[in-house]
């Protein structure tokens, strides 16, 4: 089973094994997973560890050592390769060997640049509208086609640009790239409440009783998982 932790997921899961307390079913999630799933660290975990949207910067990277040792043991060693290559190679199909690598590195972050500035200038305009203007803008700064990356980013950002009674949140771009990125792959995409929303079909949230009937269900095996 291939299960994606969002930052908040791994983070918590750091700091319960460095003993800080609230976290402590986040603990009995990192043990269920142990063994049981594949869950690689990815370009995006980097850029939120050592180059965090908010909070205070000397911070930065305090929890690397412990990320490094949690994934160690969920990832067989394992990454998920930059969103480019991945999407790039969605124009042969969906393939999992397209996603996973041995190459990566906590020093290489994600790069968000050829977005900055997208959602802005969304919000605003009429759903339809919206989605063209993605579609094209994504296509036209990155130079793909239209793949599942390219629409499920465009998708994302638009219903994120709609919803103008929610306050934009500075981490919305990282994860609509995250979730386009790694949503046509996995298994599981553990991720906030808002984007689990968004991906209801294979996501979970990080809500105590959510971690809690996830640990119960992987504690009576994968296949019982829908």
């Amino acid at each position: 089973m291939l299960v994606y932790l969002d930052q908040n997921h791994a983070s918590r899961m750091a700091k319960h094994r460095l003993g800080q307390r609230g976290h402590e079913v986040f603990g009995k999630l990192h043990l269920a997973l142990r063994g049981k799933a594949l869950a690689p660290p990815s370009p995006f975990h980097v850029l939120e560890t050592l180059y965090p949207i908010q909070g205070p910067e000397e911070k930065a990277g305090y929890l690397l050592p412990a990320l490094q040792r949690l994934f160690a043991e969920l990832s067989q060693g394992y990454w998920v390769r930059p969103w480019p290559e991945v999407a790039m190679r969605q124009a042969r199909g969906l393939f999992r060997e397209d996603l996973l690598w041995r190459g990566g590195s906590w020093e290489t972050p994600a790069d968000l640049s050829p977005f900055r500035g997208l959602p802005e200038g969304l919000r605003g305009l009429p759903y339809r509208e919206a989605l063209e203007a993605a579609l094209k803008e994504i296509k036209a700064r990155t130079g793909l086609k239209e793949v599942p990356f390219v629409r499920l980013l465009a998708e994302l950002l638009t219903r994120m640009a709609s919803d103008l009674p929610r306050k934009p949140r500075p981490s919305d771009l990282l994860d609509a790239v995250m979730a386009a990125t790694l949503y046509p792959y996995v298994d599981l995409l553990l991720t906030d409440r808002y984007l689990r929303n968004l991906l209801p079909e294979k996501s979970v949230g990080g809500r105590q009783k959510e971690v809690e009937t996830l640990v119960h269900r992987l504690g009576k095996g994968v296949d019982s998982m829908p």
